[in-house]
């Protein structure tokens, strides 16, 4: 009944692996076809899509020929949290806030590099990195969700790009956090199905970075941002 199960289990998880790696496409794509008017912050996204599927792509070879590829996965650890960071930086305003975030980076990338040759090794998922990756992340995604309330957007954010991409940023590495961490330590039906899970959030949030992009560009009405400073000029900021 047990090899059953883990056989039925093995099934889906490659399915859903594949799917997952397979929808890193579409963001691409859609993203391609929105170049022209995709800003800075947008590009930067689009190429964290573009690094995912090269070292994923890398990653899956490495593995059919059997050779270890955790190196890879770790490598995508560091260069996915920059990515992401840096997107949302540049939407950031505030100068401490930026500031904070510079020298959070810096730390992170110590952290990092000491996980990857020293703390865990290349042999093993870099626990430590992964634990300072998911709250490095949640947090610039939230410093820009307190921006986003402190203007009084008049317009949906659910029609808001980088809004989107935040809720797809926080949903999968606040969602994969255990996965990842506890990836060293299981095995057997329950590695499958905790990466089962990698899988199906993965999917999530390449979909609604493909979404993001989609909606970039669209004839949409101006937005009008308030603050709370009179001594502000009144104007019309385009939803980004």
């Amino acid at each position: 009944m047990l090899t059953s199960d883990l056989a039925w289990v093995l099934k889906v998880r490659l399915v859903l692996t594949y799917t997952s790696e397979l929808s890193l496409l579409l963001p691409i794509w859609v993203g391609y076809r929105r170049w022209a008017v995709l800003q800075k912050h947008h590009k930067v996204v689009l190429w964290c899509c573009v690094m995912w599927t090269v070292l994923t792509v890398i990653g899956e070879i490495l593995f059919a020929v059997k050779q270890h590829n955790l190196f890879v996965w770790n490598t995508v650890t560091i260069l996915e949290t920059l990515f992401l960071s840096y997107a949302f930086y540049l939407k950031i305003r505030s100068s401490k806030a930026r500031r904070l975030l510079r020298i959070a980076a810096g730390v992170f990338v110590v952290l990092a590099v000491t996980d990857f040759f020293y703390l865990s090794g290349l042999k093993a998922t870099t626990v430590y990195a992964v634990a300072a990756e998911s709250v490095f992340l949640i947090t610039t995604v939230l410093l820009y969700f307190e921006q986003l309330l402190q203007e009084l957007r008049t317009t949906s954010l659910g029609r808001t790009p980088m809004f989107l991409i935040g809720i797809g940023v926080i949903t999968y590495f606040a969602g994969t956090l255990m996965v990842f961490l506890l990836q060293n330590s299981v095995s057997g039906i329950q590695e499958m199905l905790m990466m089962t899970v990698n899988s199906v959030l993965s999917l999530v949030l390449n979909s609604i970075i493909a979404w993001a992009f989609f909606l970039i560009g669209k004839l949409q009405p101006p937005t009008v941002a308030f603050t709370s400073s009179a001594s502000l000029p009144d104007r019309q900021t385009i939803r980004q």
